[in-house]
């Protein structure tokens, strides 16, 4: 499928208008040196045909050369731009004489690489002559290096640069989209790296194939390399036969070859002679890389073949896999290798970097296959301690359950040891004063009473406190109002009730801190019942930033915080303050009453001081 759709592509790289002129012969003529304008010389210059390869075999002296062609303009052929799929290295075009289009520095030294990249020059309304016209075009070619003129295209520009635009996205816009889906996949294998239990040589040796590919197309992707072309073509150069050797070290790895088979004697002299590309002239590399391009593509057809034996001995489908993108990555570099000599023309295409994909796509299939090979390997052994698991769940659970009643008798016996010590402390000792009264002597009626209803309220506390509010402060102390409304209401005080709307749920009011908040409030109002001499009370109910809180005020006979003495309530007071975390205040002026601020932490352990 991705050569059909590849092929396609190719197919719409020409013009398809009707008056579009393909030129196919143009005179040709070698400069010496750069010039500015069109030599005398090329009206009697040769005739060659295009495309056009100026080296043979990678053979030229390179400098400069000139391409040279009339056409005819009317109304019926009109000419809007001029269309060229390929020339190396750079180029520039001239009009009747005037220079039109440029393409890179013409300066050996400051060269760009416009080799693989389609032009197109819009020639501009008024410079085309009706009738005959000149086309000159000025390439400068590196010495031994690929160098020439492919077909030209003359025509309108609309129709002209869509042919350009295929071109382009075939010729270079792909190979970045291969090039940056194989560096990903290096980079996915440089993380699998960093991580200790997935480190092995075929990790690494794959992670290495990935990198080096895109060093190798860095010659098709780079415009401005940032080091001289001697320099640049060893980097590039040097960076595919390092693939190469990279690739065939990962087939002799994973397919366990012998170390005394021939091909290992290969790999090695291979790799060895990688200092010879450093050491001879620049030149001279490119063609060398055509001679180990054939000594590679031998190594690279044996590897297909004990790929697929490898596949087959262990009846595996990864291998093949591996294979078969071998065997595409060989039929295409074959047909690179036969443009890079000049045996296909210079109009034609690189294409094995396309096909990569496919064969990185089936290198990575080994990976999974692995993988899953690593996981089936897993569920085996958890199948076997599935049930050793089971059956450890199950005595788990056991002792869960067991533990579990045990936690939970213990919670009832500690609020039954906690409800008898506040009945004892409270109600109790209440009544056992009461009787007490009853059996003295001097009785005193409305003092046992008194004694009798402080056991009863006592005894409605922690009855309050069992209550299920699920941590609404307000219904505990709409609870405790309930119980208190009677006695305000014999000693003729009038109770003010506020309650902010958006008073949220305290979670930790249990049973126990509940009875804590209620005792501190029971114990405030028993206070004005007995010693304000009040009229009224208002009990409010706040939300504060980051707690809750009871203010209580009396409209009472106050008293004097500075001079007076703490007695046992006020510290009994502060202690249930501290257990709840809560911050408390106590404000009283002779003659102005008395404010009582308790405030509550919205979370336990965490009191707010306001």
């Amino acid at each position: 499928m991705l050569a059909t759709l590849l092929g396609w592509q190719i197919s719409q790289d020409e013009p398809k208008a009707v008056d579009a002129i393909e030129v196919t012969q143009a005179r040709l003529l070698r400069a010496e040196q750069y010039q500015m304008y069109p030599p005398y010389g090329l009206l009697t210059a040769p005739l060659v045909a295009l495309p056009n390869r100026i080296d043979q075999w990678l053979k030229t002296p390179g400098g400069y050369f000139w391409y040279e062609f009339e056409f005819q303009y009317s109304q019926t052929s009109p000419v809007e731009s001029i269309y060229i799929p390929r020339l190396a290295m750079n180029g520039e075009v001239y009009l009747n004489g005037e220079r039109v289009g440029y393409f890179g520095p013409m300066d050996k030294d400051q060269l760009e690489r416009n080799w693989n990249r389609p032009q197109i020059v819009n020639l501009g309304p008024g410079r085309v002559r009706m009738g005959e016209n000149t086309v000159s075009i000025q390439v400068f070619a590196f010495p031994d290096y690929l160098a020439g003129l492919s077909t030209i295209w003359l025509g309108r520009d609309a129709d002209l640069r869509k042919a350009q635009r295929v071109r382009h996205e075939v010729q270079v816009t792909s190979i970045y989209l291969s090039t940056a889906f194989v560096m990903g996949a290096g980079i996915v294998l440089a993380m699998l790296l960093g991580m200790g239990r997935s480190r092995n040589l075929n990790l690494v040796l794959l992670a290495a194939v990935c990198f080096l590919w895109g060093v190798r197309n860095l010659a098709f992707l780079t415009v401005n390399p940032p080091f001289p072309h001697e320099v640049w073509v060893r980097i590039t150069q040097g960076g595919l036969l390092l693939f190469a050797s990279t690739l065939v070290l990962l087939i002799l790895v994973y397919t366990q070859t012998h170390r005394k088979h021939w091909v290992w004697k290969v790999w090695w002299i291979f790799s060895l002679s990688f200092p010879v590309l450093l050491a001879i002239n620049a030149n001279w590399a490119l063609r060398l890389v055509s001679y180990y391009g054939f000594v590679g593509l031998l190594v690279y057809a044996w590897s297909v073949q004990r790929l697929m034996r490898f596949g087959n001995a262990r009846q595996q489908l990864a291998p093949h896999f591996f294979a078969f993108g071998m065997l595409c990555f060989v039929s295409l570099s074959i047909l690179d290798l036969m443009f890079l000599i000049g045996v296909s023309d210079f109009d034609g295409y690189f294409l094995n970097q396309y096909i990569g994909i496919v064969m990185f796509l089936a290198m990575s299939y080994f990976l999974l296959d692995r993988y899953s090979g690593l996981l089936r390997e897993s569920d085996e052994f958890n199948e076997t301690l599935q049930t050793r698991l089971m059956q450890r769940e199950a005595e788990l659970a056991a002792q869960y359950d067991n533990m579990k009643q045990i936690d939970q008798e213990k919670v009832r016996l500690a609020e039954r040891h906690r409800l008898m010590a506040d009945m004892h402390d409270g109600m109790g000792a209440n009544l056992v004063a009461a009787i007490h009264q009853i059996q003295s002597p001097a009785f005193d009626k409305a003092n046992t009473l008194e004694l009798l209803e402080s056991g009863l309220r006592d005894l409605q506390l922690n009855m309050d406190s069992l209550e299920p509010i699920e941590g609404d402060l307000v219904t505990l102390l709409g609870a405790f109002r309930y119980r208190i409304a009677n006695s305000l209401k014999a000693s003729g005080i009038s109770l003010l009730w506020s309650v902010d709307e958006d008073v949220p749920e305290l979670n930790y009011l249990d049973p126990r801190n509940a009875l804590h908040v209620l005792r501190i409030v029971q114990e405030v109002f028993a206070n004005i019942l007995k010693h304000s001499q009040a009229t009224a009370v208002t009990l409010a109910v706040l939300r504060g930033p980051k707690y809750v809180g009871v203010h209580i005020e009396d409209n009472g006979v106050g008293f004097d915080l500075q001079g007076a003495t703490l007695g046992k309530g006020m510290k009994n007071l502060r202690h249930r303050a501290a257990q709840l975390g809560a911050h408390m205040a106590i404000d009283s002026r002779p003659g102005e009453g008395t404010r009582f601020v308790l405030h509550l932490p919205l979370e336990h352990g965490k009191p707010e001081h306001a």
